[in-house]
């Protein structure tokens, strides 16, 4: 398990032209010049679910993870991967497949639609692994206990259901994670977990395969960015700039409790 440890992991959301509030919408441009980037650095894709088969890998392995299972990502990021033979993981919140993203904080009418079952059957086809994302893409940590350990399964059984596979991989809402959904999701199947960047996150942090840190990449990332985060600089100009952008998913995490709390 400790090879998972080093390999680097780099997160997206949307690919797209449109730009977002959150700027985390990529433009297929920019992001077709990060997969040169992994290209010219020598880096080939993997999966979890590569991991979890105990495939053989690469020299120099990258995961490309999309949160949010945007419909852009088949769209726009997998035409452009498909040309470089990479692959990737997508996390979705299974409440909204097929629907907006009215989970979110919206400004201005702002609407991005998520994947549908064919489109994950789709990508599932094509060697993409499909990952949890929680059910109504709510933080873990913010909720009662059953209700965070209903998600983790919910979401899970829900995925491997239309997929006829096993999910091995979460990404937890927000990146936000404690001890209890931890163990709930060891408990629920899941194999690996991914994160954001937590500092304060002491022993959890690259050390559990259940709590591995990934860094973003923003509409505004240059070439230089995507290549420090390569070589997972957690410590770097940008990574910790990163974690300041990151304090603002806070809003939606606010806001979906004092107005979407079911």
């Amino acid at each position: 398990m400790s090879s998972v440890l080093n390999i680097p992991i780099i997160n997206y959301h949307k690919i797209s032209d449109q730009s977002d509030i959150g700027i985390t919408s990529r433009k297929p441009r920019d992001f077709q010049n990060d997969l040169t980037v992994l290209v010219d650095l020598g880096y080939q894709t993997i999966t979890f679910r590569d991991l979890a088969l105990e495939r053989s890998l690469p020299p120099k392995p990258v995961i490309l993870t999309f949160d949010d299972g945007y419909q852009s990502v088949l769209e726009n990021a997998y035409p452009l991967m498909e040309k470089f033979g990479f692959k990737g993981v997508v996390y979705m919140p299974t409440d909204f497949i097929g629907k907006t993203n009215d989970w979110d904080v919206q400004f201005a009418g702002m609407r991005f639609g998520h994947l549908s079952q064919d489109d994950l059957r789709f990508l599932h086809r094509q060697g993409f692994e499909i990952g949890s994302h929680g059910c109504s893409h709510r933080s873990l940590t913010d909720m009662k206990l059953d209700e965070a350990r209903k998600e983790l399964e919910t979401s899970k059984a829900k995925l491997e259901a239309i997929l006829s596979d096993t999910v091995y991989s979460i990404s937890y809402p927000f990146g936000r994670f404690n001890i209890p959904v931890l163990q709930f999701a060891k408990k629920s199947g899941y194999r690996f977990g991914v994160t954001a960047i937590f500092f304060r996150a002491g022993q959890w942090n690259g050390y559990n395969p259940l709590a591995l840190r990934r860094l973003n990449i923003y509409r505004m990332d240059s070439r230089k960015a995507v290549e420090l985060k390569l070589r997972k600089q957690f410590h770097s100009f940008f990574a910790y700039r990163d974690w300041l952008i990151q304090k603002g998913s806070l809003a939606t995490v606010l806001w979906q409790k004092w107005f979407r709390t079911k």
